[in-house]
């Protein structure tokens, strides 16, 4: 486990996707630095919230997306 602050506690599949709050599953120590950080998931989760509210992309699509790739989710769904 890394270190106490250097981290986040994330959900694999999003909130605003329908993810699960509390499932053990669901969750992940998302780190703060690096290149693939907390911050840059948190801007995906919000572009797939968005194109599925646009009707753009379908709730599935999304969170197979981001489920399987994060940082491929919006390549993935042809969204960004």
């Amino acid at each position: 486990m890394p270190p106490r602050g250097s981290y986040e506690e994330n959900h694999d599949i999003p909130l605003e996707l329908g993810g699960s709050r509390r499932d053990p599953g669901n969750l992940w120590p998302e780190p703060y630095s690096g290149t693939k950080t907390a911050t840059t998931k948190d801007g995906v989760e919000t572009k797939l919230k968005n194109a599925v509210c646009k009707g753009t992309i379908t709730l599935s699509a999304a969170r197979t997306a981001i489920k399987n790739n994060w940082t491929t989710a919006l390549s993935v769904t042809g969204i960004g």
